[in-house]
């Protein structure tokens, strides 16, 4: 139960995180590097701030056990890069059907994964509109008569 509770402030935690990313990678547009800098400097950032998220739900699920105060996970996290892989397949939507989980965190593990799902998405219109603002693909716009 204590893990459902912690969704929200999870949730909230990491849109703030990633506010707080977009909202600095947004400075670079006043910079004066060149296209190309600036929207690998963009894309970095965004890989950087999925990497950030996704290392939130991993402490969760890693010190998960203490959590529940039972030995929830059954030897499925026995290392923290188990904790990390589990995350990034919950994050992205992957999806993994190899682990045996405790209802909270089965529960906690689709939550996971609709809010990388949005967080995604922000980050796909986040980088559209920064390729737009740098018309880093003049000829890709279409003949207007």
């Amino acid at each position: 139960m204590i893990i459902l509770i912690m969704f929200p402030f999870l949730f909230v935690f990491t849109v703030i995180v990633h506010y707080l990313f977009l909202s600095r990678m947004a400075l670079v547009f006043e910079t004066k590097w060149s296209q190309s800098v600036k929207l690998v400097f963009i894309i970095s950032g965004l890989f950087a701030a999925h990497i950030v998220e996704i290392l939130v739900y991993t402490m969760v699920y890693y010190f998960s056990d203490y959590l529940l105060g039972i030995d929830a996970m059954k030897g499925n996290f026995q290392q923290w890069l188990d904790s990390l892989h589990f995350s990034f397949v919950a994050y992205s939507s992957l999806g993994a059907g190899e682990l045996s989980l405790p209802q909270p965190l089965k529960i906690l593990y689709g939550l996971e994964a609709i809010n990388g799902l949005l967080l995604i998405a922000w980050s796909a219109s986040f980088s559209l509109l920064a390729m737009n603002r740098l018309n880093f693909c003049g000829l890709c716009k279409t003949n207007e008569n």
